[in-house]
């Protein structure tokens, strides 16, 4: 299903939408066909694409019943997408907080 010949990506840089689109143009179907099998627009299907949106449990269930993409991937692909965007973003904002405890660790806490 995989097209050998595309680089693999870290698994923090892959959303679900990129193996969604990638299945979708290898056996080219339409955002349009994909929203009528699983019961949501073709607007929710291009803002995930666009990761404008992110699936659900149930979208993920959806999808692995009408394409054959494990929904446990799927979930843990956008998880590790959107932790990776959450460090990324933490690591170019500067706290507003006011408190010197602010993110400050316990003495216990080794990791």
């Amino acid at each position: 299903m995989l097209h050998r010949e595309n680089s693999i990506r870290q698994y923090h840089t892959s959303s679900a939408a990129d193996l969604i689109k990638e299945t979708m143009d290898f056996y080219q179907i339409t955002q349009t066909d994909l929203a009528a099998r699983l019961g949501v627009s073709q607007k929710n299907i291009s803002d995930i694409l666009k990761r404008k949106r992110f699936i659900n449990e149930l979208l993920a269930l959806r999808i692995e019943t009408v394409m054959g993409i494990s929904s446990q991937l799927l979930l843990n692909l956008d998880a590790n997408f959107k932790l990776h965007q959450a460090k990324e973003n933490a690591k170019n904002s500067e706290p507003d907080h006011q408190s010197d405890k602010f993110l400050k660790r316990y003495d216990w806490v080794s990791a």
